[in-house]
């Protein structure tokens, strides 16, 4: 006979609502339903969502709770319910926080919607760190998505689809590198997306930013027509925004998002004014706040990257540096990096050498050839990693610590490129294909926009060279046309350029007509420098395809005029 099952409800006539409880009705059930009874604790005791700075994720898992309500945006991240008072969200710390071990606190689940509709898709704990996927979306509009009409807006089937599109779609791009190392295709931060959309819920600033933001970035971007009006969601957001700057509310990592938010959906709409001040307000809020370093999580990483990107396309030095959120060597990677950098050096691995070589050091001053050094380990730690089998025993770290260095160490490099002053015209081409090559290889969005805005950039610099200039620098320079080349808009002038350019170079191709040599040709020149097969294979597929057939029609001319 089955053990019988109890519901514990804890409400009063004050109660806001009959299906949602605050975390001080939550933490009464659970300590009623706790009194007097013995449970076994796991080695690390009892593991809530909520992780304040001094605990790890390496934790995170072995405990008895497995869901993830709360993120790493903000401790006001995922919200209240609608119809609570601010100041009861502020001042409650003896009933939001319960001791542990001494002066440690933890904080308890917060509980914003029915868990029976974001149930978790792996249900029991795991010892290996946290759930293998993230918490199951329902499955359309039409499911009873709120039954007790709590939300802030009416989710219908454009809001769905906005924000199944962010949780599937747009927050694994954003890690995108991290992602393509790893055998699973996962990343650290899968599980702060259900916290995002779960936080949109019982908040009209939090929902409307976010649908601002998919909007635009599906239509703009992607070149999908979104299911909702984005620009009626942008004027909801910025109408949103204002009244919470009215209520003198506190500054929450929630904010920022929804302010950087707003800003990229200005930007993916060409209003690159509009979404640079709103860039400069994120940035003020977190100096006041302690800078980059005070913050923890997903926000940081979109911040950068939002960062470079902005940068790149006005072709000016990005607001943070990479002293503001770069720990150097402070991280247990260090060690290994300095393994690959021994393999550089020693000529076991060639990566990067195209630059690094002495006949080299007349364009390469020292401050960028550091850059390229850092780079090539990076990418030679991200390769050996990534050809490791999972559990392999020669393997000296975690994968995913691995993957997740090597997407964090891309950050700093990236934005010591784009800080970097060169006064050498051959210098700063190298120093802008190094870049476009970052976007090409390690983002979507930065290969899908800001590559093929900058493009035009590489173009210009290099027309500006006098060609005498390059004599025995020649295999820099075809490297560099490369780049332009896979990066520039297919059948635009500048890609052309780049593809004519490139194919009139034998130092590289030998003069192979054949689609294949020229491929293979494209290969090896690029392994000289970067290349990533993953992410450049097809790319230089089709630039061999456009050689040829440029180089065929060249050659069916000239037998025309004979």
């Amino acid at each position: 006979m089955k053990a019988p099952k109890f519901m514990f409800i804890n409400k009063t006539a004050g109660s806001d609502s009959l299906s949602h409880s605050h975390k001080s009705e939550r933490i009464k059930i659970h300590s009623h339903v706790q009194k007097g009874r013995r449970y076994k604790k796991f080695e690390d005791a009892i593991m809530y969502s909520g992780q304040p700075p001094y605990t790890r994720p390496e934790h995170q898992g072995k405990g008895l709770e497995n869901c993830q309500d709360e993120s790493n945006y903000g401790d006001d991240y995922l919200g209240e319910s609608s119809t609570q008072h601010t100041s009861d969200r502020i001042h409650r710390p003896s009933e939001s926080l319960i001791h542990f071990d001494g002066d440690q606190y933890l904080q308890p689940l917060s509980p914003n919607i029915d868990p029976l509709l974001w149930e978790d898709s792996q249900p029991h704990p795991t010892l290996s760190g946290s759930p293998g996927s993230i918490p199951v979306f329902p499955a359309s509009a039409e499911e009873n998505f709120d039954p007790f009409k709590v939300t802030c807006v009416r989710v219908d089937e454009g809001i769905y689809s906005l924000l199944h599109y962010f949780l599937r779609v747009w927050h694994p791009n954003v890690w995108h590198l991290e992602r393509s190392g790893r055998f699973d295709h996962e990343y650290t931060f899968r599980h702060d997306a259900m916290s995002l959309v779960q936080g949109c819920l019982h908040d009209k600033y939090n929902m409307y930013a976010l649908l601002a933001y998919m909007a635009s970035y599906m239509n703009d971007i992607e070149g999908i027509s979104p299911p909702g009006d984005g620009t009626f969601y942008m004027h909801q957001a910025l109408r949103a925004s204002q009244n919470y700057v009215k209520s003198r509310q506190p500054i929450t990592g929630r904010l920022i998002f929804n302010i950087f938010a707003l800003g990229c959906a200005e930007w993916y709409r060409y209003n690159r004014e509009a979404g640079y001040v709103h860039l400069k307000a994120a940035k003020s809020i977190i100096d006041l706040i302690g800078g980059l370093k005070s913050q923890e999580g997903p926000l940081v990483d979109l911040l950068l990257t939002g960062d470079a990107y902005v940068a790149g396309e006005l072709q000016q030095k990005p607001l943070w540096s990479d002293s503001d959120f770069d720990n150097g060597d402070d991280h247990p990677m260090t060690a290994y990096g300095l393994q690959e950098l021994q393999k550089l050096l020693s000529g076991t691995v060639v990566m990067g050498c195209g630059l690094l070589s002495s006949a080299q050091q007349g364009i390469i001053p020292a401050s960028l050839r550091w850059i390229v050094l850092d780079l090539a380990v990076v990418v030679s730690v991200f390769e050996s990693s990534q050809s490791a089998a999972p559990g392999d025993e020669h393997q000296s770290f975690d994968g995913r610590e691995v993957f997740h260095w090597v997407s964090m160490r891309s950050f700093a490099i990236r934005h010591r490129l784009l800080h970097l002053e060169l006064d050498d015209g051959r210098s700063e081409a190298v120093r802008t294909a190094l870049v476009l090559w970052m976007f090409l290889c390690f983002t979507v969005t930065g290969r899908v926009r800001t590559a093929k805005v900058m493009a035009p950039f590489l173009q210009d610099r290099l027309c500006s060279i006098p060609e005498a200039e390059w004599n025995g620098h020649q295999e820099v320079l075809a490297w560099a046309l490369s780049i332009g080349a896979m990066s520039s808009q297919v059948g635009s002038e500048t890609h052309t350029w780049f593809v004519a350019q490139g194919g009139s170079l034998p130092v590289c191709l030998r003069g192979d007509d054949d689609a294949d040599g020229i491929f293979a040709a494209l290969v090896a020149l690029s392994k000289r420098f970067f290349y990533l097969e993953s992410a450049q294979q097809s790319y230089l597929r089709a630039l061999a395809d456009d050689i040829h057939d440029m180089r065929t029609a060249t050659a069916g001319d000239e037998s025309n005029i004979e």
